[in-house]
């Protein structure tokens, strides 16, 4: 993956350690000075692909995201790596003051929120999600029901208030129609409605069924998704290509 690669570079660089730091950032910003990427400013159109995110990220301009909302997998051999990747593009991609929105499992939130700050990203928020199925989320580890789950938001500095005034608990909903991993997309449309501006550009690079690249799609927002399996990927394609009801069709019209 790219993000072995950017050790690799970083070791050259006499940075020896894993740890994400803003000399890190440095020296990947001047890696990444020069390439070719596949959005141009703020006039970026929506894109969606089938590749790694490593990959997908690599092909984007230093600073053209607006806000990165995703969901990373939490799975026991990977979620590191995954948190580390975003981390650390999260600082080269979202321009000052963007906005990152992370779900995080409770029994990882203190690992995930270092590896956060330890890129430079500064805490801003947290929101909780209320799950709806409360009694099936058990973390045997700690003999814990989850009722929650965490939406960590973190900023690109320098810290900057919402655009509007936001609710700091979402009442969760349980679709899961489209991926077993799937997350509401009335989380995504409540948080993305009160920080993100019509025609600013959302990356979601842990794409997976799409809820997040749909939402944006419904608000009015510019989106940059990836995911890298085939068949999610083509779910993800399917759930875009619809398009939304509209109500005005209904109304009754004089003759």
């Amino acid at each position: 993956m790219i993000y072995r690669s950017w050790i690799a570079i970083l070791a050259g660089a006499g940075t020896t350690d894993h740890i994400l730091n803003r000399r890190t950032i440095v020296v990947l910003k001047s890696v990444r000075k020069g390439r070719t990427g596949i959005c141009k400013g703020v006039n970026m159109t929506s894109t969606f692909e089938n590749i790694d995110c490593d990959q997908g990220m690599a092909d984007l301009e230093i600073g053209s995201v607006d806000h990165i909302f995703t969901d990373p997998p939490y799975l026991k051999d990977v979620w590191e790596e995954a948190y580390q990747t975003l981390a650390i593009n999260s600082m080269i991609l979202l321009k000052p003051s963007g906005f990152l929105f992370t779900y995080c499992p409770q029994y990882r939130l203190s690992d995930v929120m270092g590896i956060l700050e330890g890129a430079g990203l500064q805490y801003y928020w947290v929101i909780p999600v209320l799950n709806q199925n409360a009694g099936t989320g058990v973390v045997w580890a700690r003999n814990a029901i989850c009722l929650y789950t965490p939406i960590l938001v973190y900023q690109n500095p320098p810290i900057k208030k919402a655009p509007m005034v936001f609710e700091d608990v979402v009442r969760g909903m349980c679709q899961k129609a489209y991926h077993p991993w799937q997350q509401s997309i009335h989380d995504v449309l409540g948080i993305l409605c009160r920080f993100a501006i019509s025609g600013e550009t959302i990356l979601d690079p842990f794409a997976g069924s799409g809820t997040t690249l749909l939402a944006a799609k419904l608000l009015g927002l510019e989106y940059i998704g990836f995911e890298i399996d085939p068949d999610t990927y083509r779910i993800a394609c399917q759930r875009l290509e619809q398009q939304p009801l509209d109500l005005r069709q209904f109304c009754e019209v004089e003759a």
